[in-house]
């Protein structure tokens, strides 16, 4: 499983996942992977976050950027009408009759799950990339394009980060702090949930255009900078900030 999640700032847009790929049923013996890649850049205004089967997802964005790059599409929102086409008639040609969603007591085979997160910014009246955009594609529902109103939008397993996010997220943030954020509701997720974990992958695209892929060393100093942000939570629930749990 895993997580994968986008956040609308005030000066650019930040997108992460986790790099875990778990195989087995979750409800017996597992193993995991964690060296999955479920971030991709595919143009200078949007990226793609992948969940479910990565192996399924990594043939599909080949196609895909293949597809983007032919028609020198920049936008999101066109970036993500490529992406359901091609993910739509590769799901109908390899698993024509396999069933959408789970139907009770039926025994046809059921699509491989797959879940895509396609976001950054579309032109304006004038050309320029400052029209934000997070839409959601799901093979449960026929990849169905789904548009985020509330500016991030959540993947894989997101019952903790929906909480978290609810709670902390701000429309207008800065993308620093977003990056904190993005980091914070993977790594918190992770420490709860065994299907999520690994290296996290992160990704910020700029107001106007220009795509930054964050180099391990970055994403670090990035969660680094969360165990400060940790402490001060935790010590503001004691009157001299020195109490520790348990006693």
């Amino acid at each position: 499983m895993t997580l994968t999640v986008a956040l609308i700032g005030s000066d650019g847009i930040v997108a992460a996942t986790d790099s875990r790929g778990t195989f087995g049923d979750p409800r017996g013996t597992t193993a995991q992977n964690d060296t999955m890649q479920k971030l991709f850049r595919v143009t200078e205004a949007a990226v793609i976050t992948t969940a479910g089967t990565a192996e399924l997802a990594s043939q599909l964005m080949v196609e895909i950027q293949q597809k983007i790059n032919e028609e020198g599409a920049i936008g999101v929102t066109r970036v993500m009408e490529i992406t359901r086409e091609v993910t739509r008639a590769r799901y109908g040609e390899w698993f024509a009759s396999f069933q959408i969603q789970q139907v009770a007591g039926a025994l046809t085979p059921v699509r491989p799950t797959l879940q895509m997160i396609i976001t950054g910014y579309d032109p304006d009246a004038d050309g320029a990339l400052t029209q934000p955009q997070v839409y959601q594609l799901a093979a449960e529902f026929d990849f169905a394009p789904m548009r985020s109103s509330h500016g991030f939008a959540l993947q894989g397993v997101p019952q903790y980060a929906l909480y978290l996010l609810n709670r902390l997220y701000a429309i207008g943030s800065s993308s620093g702090e977003l990056k904190a954020l993005a980091a914070y509701v993977i790594t918190e997720t992770a420490s709860q949930d065994g299907k999520v974990g690994g290296p996290v992958q992160m990704a910020m695209v700029r107001v106007g255009g220009g795509c930054d892929i964050l180099t391990e060393e970055q994403v670090d100093e990035v969660i680094g900078s969360n165990v400060e942000r940790s402490e001060k939570l935790r010590a503001s629930f004691f009157a001299d900030g020195s109490k520790k749990r348990g006693h």
